[in-house]
């Protein structure tokens, strides 16, 4: 989901912070109803009849390799972050610069969010969690770098964001977004550059589902905790808990390609 979350600098790390939803004029939704989504509002109608929707099921013996793709480059210098949820998903929103290149195009970052269990597939198999790190360009357009979780070690960047998580989860589903700021974001975490990544043009995968995303989806499967797949669905409401994953969209005739720089 991209969000337009209040850019609000928090310098204090135990206060939580209470704000209005930011998409206050469009009507909430939920994973309970997804097949209804595209009828809940007319900025949302692509979510049901769009033709190039995200996520998809990615089938490796259907790929492209295209030489002419080039590795996924990441610059980091982030000064401060907050973590949010709204009831549907926990998002970190970063104050700084973050840069993703490609294709002579630079795109800025956002966010970060997750999503339990994976949104995109591999050859059918749905992981238990999805990151996603929500870029966008100066002309409007986006990218985001999906990076799938199976269960397993605990991955470095919830270790560091426990002590938010936790916070939030004393107040879950509140009928307003809440905040809650991370003092020190270490970012060595996310500037590891990728040797293999997919890529294909796609959409938000939350409403209004508006198609006009590069999606990158990083080829190694990182490890993710139990305990750290319950700390991301604690503050949401109970429609969401269960899964907060869209579930896969047809490809409409849209071929996958892969980076490979090995």
């Amino acid at each position: 989901m991209i969000s337009s979350f209040p850019a609000l600098l928090l310098f204090c790390a135990s206060f939580v912070f209470i704000g209005a939803f930011a998409s206050e004029d469009l009507p909430l939704y939920n994973y309970s109803e997804v097949e209804k989504w595209g009828s809940k509002h007319p900025n949302y109608t692509a979510c049901s009849t769009g033709k190039r929707q995200s996520p998809i099921d990615i089938n490796t013996n259907d790929v492209v390799i295209n030489k002419n793709m080039q590795p996924l480059t990441r610059n980091y210098h982030i000064y401060n972050a907050s973590l949010s949820t709204d009831g549907i998903e926990v998002e970190v929103v970063f104050t700084g610069r973050g840069d993703l290149m490609f294709d002579g195009e630079t795109y800025k970052l956002k966010q970060m969010h997750w999503h339990t269990p994976s949104e995109h597939r591999l050859n059918g198999v749905q992981y238990a969690a999805e990151l996603h790190q929500v870029y966008v360009a100066a002309d409007g357009s986006r990218s985001v770098v999906g990076i799938l979780f199976e269960y397993g070690k605990p991955d470095p960047v919830l270790t560091m964001l426990k002590p938010q998580l936790d916070e939030l989860a004393k107040e879950p589903c509140q009928d307003h977004e809440r905040i809650v700021a991370i003092p020190r974001f270490d970012s060595r975490f996310l500037r590891r550059r990728p040797r293999k990544y997919y890529r294909y043009p796609g959409s938000l995968t939350t409403p209004p589902c508006d198609e006009n995303v590069i999606w990158n989806v990083i080829t190694k499967v990182k490890s993710i905790s139990k305990d750290q797949v319950e700390a991301l669905k604690a503050p949401l409401c109970e429609a969401n808990k269960i899964k907060n994953a869209r579930p896969a969209q047809p490809l409409n005739g849209r071929r996958v390609q892969l980076y490979d720089g090995n």
